[in-house]
């Protein structure tokens, strides 16, 4: 087992672990795999002559089982991403210490959008990426930007744009363009470009 996939798992179990999930991290993948064997349609003899002839794909990518792992692959990476993102985020409470105040001002800045969230399913606990915060400071602008991405994408996407350095941006990332008094119109014309693509 490699080192990256030995890391992957045992935060993967961590993760288990503090939901009180009492699923070991095998029988989990286990789990994810018979739902996507369940799900998985069999290929047209059309469809497989079109991923045989436009792509890189062989046959042996095309049986079952390639694609059961395949399938798996792409679940475990999205665990991954999503313990990535909540790894780097904050709580209200965490929030509310930092900016040193109360919670329920922090969900009013949430509600309009002053401070961006996660987003949540299943109860689970709003948390902040800490992306947004600078010593005890909330980047400006997020009510604006933050609509102005295309809708479904990534938390990840999101942070990756927001603290990378843009050569529209003088060479500074947007967090750092507009904590330093950039114009918040100038961060969202990038996002806007985002969507064409």
């Amino acid at each position: 087992m490699s080192s990256a996939t030995h890391d992957f798992t045992a935060r993967l179990e961590d993760a288990l672990d503090r939901r009180g999930n009492p699923l070991s991290v095998d029988a989990l993948l286990d789990l994810l795999r018979e739902a996507s064997d369940a799900t998985s349609e069999s290929l047209s003899a059309g469809e497989r002559e079109f991923l045989l002839e436009n792509t890189d794909l062989t046959e042996e990518d095309l049986t079952p089982t390639a694609r059961t792992l395949s399938q798996s692959r792409v679940a475990r990476d999205r665990a991954a991403a999503q313990e990535q993102v909540h790894s780097a985020s904050l709580s209200t409470a965490e929030v509310a210490t930092l900016l040193e105040r109360h919670e329920a001002s922090i969900r009013r800045s949430k509600a309009t959008g002053d401070l961006y969230a996660l987003p949540s399913s299943g109860g689970r606990t709003t948390r902040f990426p800490h992306w947004q915060f600078d010593d005890g400071e909330v980047v400006p602008g997020l009510r604006a930007i933050i609509p102005a991405f295309p809708q479904y994408t990534h938390p990840l996407s999101i942070q990756r744009f927001m603290t990378t350095p843009n050569e529209s941006l003088d060479q500074r990332s947007p967090v750092r363009w507009l904590l330093d008094g950039g114009q918040v119109d100038a961060v969202v014309s990038l996002v806007d470009e985002l969507g064409y693509e």
